[in-house]
């Protein structure tokens, strides 16, 4: 049996959200309401209960790795879901274009998105291409993702993943100066080449024509490189070695479609998958359809509902649900071979939109297929969730999945 695995990014809310309901509850979501009908939810703590989630550790809880045993950090999933070459020993890092004024204390951060920069990041990567550090035997390789996104490899003899940031992560804040977060000299080597290129990504773009441009636009230029996240290459068990299927991933973040290719994943490429607000979801429903004939396993990420919860936008967020819904759900609704396929429908954590943030209570989770064991729920949302047959339960849900679709293996004679 085949299976779908869809994650829409802070997918869960609060009642705070939209004077008492969530997002997802005020948002008419017919097709999503029809699979419900026709079978189980619950709610997943992403991690467990009380634990507040990063979307990288609650990808790997919910695909049935135990993070807290194969986290190494977030930068080496942003560096292989953005096409770079990742080599055991090569210390990675998730990077961001972003907007400081120089002051008498240091360079101060105005913008950790560069006002979101939509267009030319080429142009960016491309200067930040000519850096050379004088740290002795590291190599620096960049490439930009979307928006203000991008990821950076160092390459070289005793480096470390063992560096603390660069980004503040406040407006107003001087920007960090990277040190050691483990004794040893490749740690202090490591946070060395950190500072240096932080300090020349700044006099390489601070002046650079597109930036003057979107200056005089009114737009915040993105004059510096922060990074965050360092991690070595873990060693994941793969998909599918572990179930014995063929899989895809079907993203247009550069994490989740890193967090796949580590976990033995092919990557679909969909045009128009953005990973943003506009993305393709029609387009994505059809790649999915269409990778059904060859794999066994799809896992689909969806990002634009977590875009809107970070800028704390109510109405975008449950717009984009009824998006979801409208363009991806549907066609999944109509075409899809139910005798033999399952599908699995959840978020990777919640994102409120008065905080503003990801937060530590459980997501919906829904379930739909031949083997399901329907419950009573009609509607799919966070309340009607806390009445559902699957009641609730921690990660897992990949293996839950698999295990529907007959494909798990057995713990034991």
């Amino acid at each position: 049996m085949k299976g779908i695995l869809v994650i829409a990014d802070g997918l869960g809310g609060r009642p705070t959200d939209m004077d008492g309901r969530t997002c997802l509850e005020a948002a008419r979501a017919p097709h999503l309401d029809e699979l419900t009908d026709r079978g189980a939810v619950g709610l997943v703590d992403p991690i467990g209960p009380g634990i507040r989630p990063g979307s990288d550790t609650a990808h790997l809880s919910l695909l049935g790795y135990n993070p807290h045993e194969l986290y190494t950090g977030r930068g080496v999933f942003e560096c292989l879901g953005i096409g770079l070459d990742v080599r055991p020993g090569d210390i990675c890092f998730r990077a961001n274009f972003a907007t400081v004024e120089a002051t008498k204390d240091g360079l101060r951060l105005v913008d950790r998105r560069a006002g979101r920069i939509e267009s030319r990041q080429e142009e960016l990567a491309a200067t930040l291409g000519t850096m050379r550090l004088k740290t002795p035997g590291v190599e620096i390789q960049f490439r930009a993702s979307t928006e203000h996104r991008g990821a950076l490899l160092l390459r070289g003899k005793d480096l470390s993943p063992h560096v603390s940031e660069t980004d503040p992560h406040e407006v107003g804040a001087t920007i960090r100066t990277a040190g050691p977060t483990a004794d040893g000299a490749a740690a202090k080597r490591t946070a060395a080449a950190v500072n240096e290129l932080t300090r020349q990504s700044y006099e390489l773009l601070k002046d650079l024509p597109l930036n003057r441009e979107r200056a005089a636009a009114g737009k915040l230029p993105a004059n510096i490189l922060l990074v965050r996240g360092a991690a070595d290459c873990p060693h994941i068990p793969s998909i599918p070695s572990i179930y014995g299927v063929r899989g895809a991933v079907i993203a247009g973040g550069a994490l989740y479609r890193g967090v796949a290719l580590a976990c033995g994943l092919d990557s679909i490429d969909v045009p128009g998958a953005t990973g943003g607000l506009d993305t393709n979801l029609r387009a994505k429903a059809e790649a999915t359809l269409a990778a059904l004939a060859t794999y066994d396993l799809v896992f689909v990420h969806i990002k634009g509902t977590d875009n809107a919860a970070h800028d704390q936008n109510a109405a975008a967020k449950t717009a984009f649900i009824e998006r979801i819904d409208t363009a991806f759900i549907a066609p999944l609704v109509e075409r899809i071979d139910w005798k033999s396929t399952h599908l699995a429908f959840t978020g990777d954590h919640t994102t409120s939109i008065d905080y503003g943030d990801h937060t530590a209570d459980p997501v919906p989770v829904l379930f739909v297929g031949p083997n399901v064991r329907r419950d009573d729920v009609t509607s799919f949302n966070e309340h009607t969730a806390t009445r559902g047959g699957l009641l609730r339960f921690s990660g897992q849900v990949l293996p839950m999945l698999m295990s529907l679709a007959n494909r798990c293996p057995k713990f034991g004679s």
